[in-house]
């Protein structure tokens, strides 16, 4: 088998592959995957691809079990409470299929399931945002089995987390990229209805923006926003180096040839690397990207500058260039190749002034002949509808001769397991087959049958080996078989049958691990939490004209960046918090402040373990912890949080049951806070347009401090663009979101605080929208311009 056998070097990385379809998981493992992950009809993060019903789920676990190959199932989207029965029933039927482990995003469920299965590994999704030491503490502590790192965690920091936790460590060596922190991006959620966090991504990155300075454009209109391919195949040796033990390839809503492909070139690399041996890692990189590419980046994890990222020209499958067109005449292209091109090859013409074309060649046409396949340096013609413009580059992005030499790999039967039998077949005694397969397995078989003298002519060896032999709709082949008899037995065909069946059911069985018998471990009784506190009005603030609208106003909970200066011991009446940063700086020392807001489990675990500030801390959760059920919540809130905002994904009737849901399982309420103005944080991402298009290249330019920076999208909303303190860029919508019809509900649905998010707005701005606000609560006519506002997910 295919990666079996090899170094103890070798056995301690897993190769992972994605599957959306049952061709593409079936292709995975013939290429050479250790593990295929994917995802049920619902709870998984890529919802639009095919995926698989559970009975399929059932198939492909025995399949991949047969051949050495693990399955993992994503159930990495955030549930909502009325979701948890049906989600609890599922992932029932997951663990009863035998998956090998379940892949969580949502916290609370990742609690929830680890404790219910506690013999089924748990790993924690990317969408947990994982980058950190103390996160990953928390999560082993949670009962994680595995943390899949976030896609900018870099190589330093998985070392270290390598030498001070036992954990298994996962990583993203290649495919698409997110260019906002996983789990912490809202973009298609609040802008287009369609949440990441939900496996609806609606790809808003994608898109073509304008970078704005001042108002002013300074870029034209491109991809700003877009991001290259990870591609790591050059540099595996210094992940190998790290004790990474599980090399993760994106792509679940990918073709299977990309699928095979990428398989293929990373295990070639990997098997080279094992026995010493050249790799000649240019062809590989020429066939993945064929495939599928975006251009490649080596990524974050190998310390490449953020800058270097974004594909600006294309967010689609850019293919390889094969040549530039000379001419176009009465539909005819006239093409000088640079590389080969086939009939049936995907192409498209990049215009100089057109918009792309692009279709499948029919012909080639070479003087007055038809080829079909032409070569570097040819001058071809190909037919095509939409004229071109000289000077245009050719892409190839289908190769249809590559796409063709894969489908070996899709025939479920291509990978058969080897076997070695011996049969003892002697007059007077019982059948035995021993039978092993080279990986361990061993199957020493007895039947109840007596062979019995033969009464006319006896089955001699040949016989006997020849009806043993029939392994017919199996993943077997007999590598070697031994019969020993006597030669003076005679045995039915049909007991020699059950013979040889029973036996091979008994190897399908121990290579397939079927357990069948899945530990289900009843819920303990929750504990009371405590209680919430008096409605009230909270603001979060970051410019110093704001906090003072805020005192000056008598707001007495105020949420404050940490670069703006405090004076608590003038204003003794107002509760301050430090918002903590989302993204914890890879080289500063960590501290909480006496109240903190927070907005990743990495403070909890700093704050139980003492490496705060001495004495007891005051720690908040922010919207970013992402609190969409009770579970969640109460898991954060004996984990040391005093209090939590809920998330912005959830809708008016799940936030009006919440409290009364969480008072019923956990005997007591708790402050919650419910966000109801501000301009949402969209994402947080490590790369920044501004950088890049203003041509500084470099972090900590401080452009953003000296100008007013957004992007400008095709409808012309403009989103402003805000540092986070540590060169992390924060994409804010340009629609504020405004709730001041809906006080009266947030109270009587046992909501503690509602809080007002200041980011962009002026003094004046804050002075007007603080008293909106405060005459709504006391229920008193106000006055506030609510054009171009929105309600964000609460009605949707």
């Amino acid at each position: 088998m295919l990666g079996k056998g090899g170094t103890d070097w070798m056995k301690k990385i897993e190769l992972m592959a994605p599957a959306g379809n049952r061709e593409a998981f079936i292709g995975a493992i013939n290429a050479g995957a250790d593990a295929v992950y994917l995802a049920g009809k619902k709870f998984g993060a890529r919802a639009f691809a095919p995926n698989f019903d559970t009975q399929e789920m059932v198939d492909l676990v025995k399949f991949a079990h047969l051949r050495g190959a693990s399955v993992y199932v994503t159930v990495n989207t955030l549930v909502f409470d009325d979701e948890v029965a049906d989600l609890l029933e599922y992932t029932d039927e997951l663990v009863a299929a035998d998956v090998d482990a379940l892949i969580v995003q949502d916290l609370g469920m990742l609690d929830l399931l680890h404790r219910r299965y506690p013999h089924t590994p748990i790993h924690a999704s990317t969408q947990t945002n994982a980058h950190s030491l103390a996160q990953v503490r928390f999560l082993k502590d949670l009962g994680a089995s595995r943390v899949i790192m976030a896609r900018e965690t870099s190589l330093d920091i998985i070392r270290e987390i390598k030498k001070n936790v036992d954990i298994e460590i996962e990583v993203f060596v290649h495919g698409a990229l997110c260019v906002c922190y996983s789990g912490n991006c809202l973009f298609s959620s609040m802008v287009g209805h369609r949440s990441g966090n939900r496996g609806e991504c609606g790809q808003p990155c994608r898109l073509p923006y304008t970078l704005l300075k001042d108002g002013e454009p300074v870029s034209e209109e491109s991809f700003l926003m877009s991001t290259k391919d990870l591609m790591t195949l050059d540099r595996l040796s210094e992940l190998i180096d790290v004790g990474i033990d599980a090399f993760k390839i994106e792509g679940r809503m990918r073709k299977p040839d990309y699928v095979i492909q990428s398989v293929l070139s990373y295990r070639n690399a990997l098997l080279s690397k094992e026995k010493s041996r050249p790799f000649r890692s240019d062809d590989e990189i020429d066939k993945l990207k064929r495939v599928f590419n975006r251009e490649y980046t080596e990524g974050y994890v190998l310390n490449a500058e953020a800058h270097t990222l974004n594909n600006a020209y294309r967010p689609n499958h850019m293919g390889i260039e094969v040549g530039t067109v000379k001419s176009f005449s009465h539909g005819k292209v006239e093409i000088c190749l640079s590389g080969d091109l086939s009939v049936n090859d995907g192409i498209r013409i990049v215009g100089t002034e057109e918009k792309d074309t692009g279709n499948v060649v029919s012909r080639i046409i070479i003087g007055s002949g038809l080829v079909p396949i032409a070569h570097p340096g040819d001058v071809i013609l190909l037919d095509s509808a939409d004229p071109v413009s000289p000077g245009s580059v050719v892409l190839k992005t289908l190769d249809h001769n590559l796409v063709r030499s894969l489908d070996i790999y899709l025939d479920p039967d291509w990978k058969m397991i080897p076997l070695w039998g011996t049969a003892r077949i002697v007059v007077g005694e019982p059948m035995e087959f021993d039978i092993h397969d080279g990986d361990g397995h061993n199957v020493k078989f007895k039947t109840e049958f007596i062979v019995q003298p033969a009464q006319t002519a006896p089955m001699d060896q040949n016989a006997i080996r020849n009806q043993l032999g029939k392994l017919g709709n199996t993943p077997f082949y007999w590598e070697s078989l031994q019969v020993d008899t006597d030669g003076n037995g005679f045995i039915p065909v049909k007991v020699l049958n059950e013979f040889r069946r029973d036996a091979i059911d008994k190897m399908t069985g121990i290579r397939a691990n079927l357990r069948r018998n899945p530990t289900i471990v009843p819920e303990s009784s929750p504990i009371i939490v405590g209680q919430g506190e008096e409605f009230t009005l909270s603001a979060k603030v970051r410019t110093a004209e704001q906090l003072d609208a805020c005192l000056d106003a008598g707001i007495r909970v105020i949420y404050h960046e940490e670069n703006l200066k405090i004076q608590p011991e003038k204003h003794p009446e107002v509760r301050f918090y430090t918002q903590k940063r989302r993204i914890w700086p890879e080289k500063a020392t960590f501290s909480l402040s006496e109240s903190s807001l927070v907005s990743e489990v990495g403070s909890l675990w700093a704050s139980a373990h003492g490496l705060g500030k001495n004495g007891k801390l005051l720690l908040f959760g922010d919207q970013f912890l992402n609190v969409t059920n009770i579970y969640t919540a109460g898991l954060l809130l004996k984990s040391g949080l005093s209090g939590l905002t809920l998330s912005l994904e959830l809708q008016k009737d799940r936030i009006q049951n919440f409290s009364s849901l969480f008072i019923a399982r956990y005997g007591g309420n708790a402050v919650f806070e419910q966000i109801v103005y501000g301009r949402t944080e969209l994402m947080i991402s490590k790369y920044c347009p501004i950088s890049k298009v203003m041509g500084a290249n470099q972090k900590n330019c401080h452009l953003c401090e000296h100008s007013d920076y957004s992007l400008k999208d095709r409808m012309d909303f403009e989103f402003p663009l805000l540092n986070d303190g540590d060169c992390n860029i924060r994409v804010l919508n340009p629609k504020p979101l405004c709730l001041i019809d809906h006080l009266d509900f947030f109270r009587d649905s046992g909501i503690s605080r509602v809080r007002m998010e200041f980011t962009v707005e002026s003094g004046k701005e804050t002075e007007s929208v603080i008293e909106a606000f405060q005459h709504a609560l006391r229920k008193e006519p106000y006055s506030l311009n609510r054009r171009g506002m929105t309600y964000g997910r609460f009605q949707h």
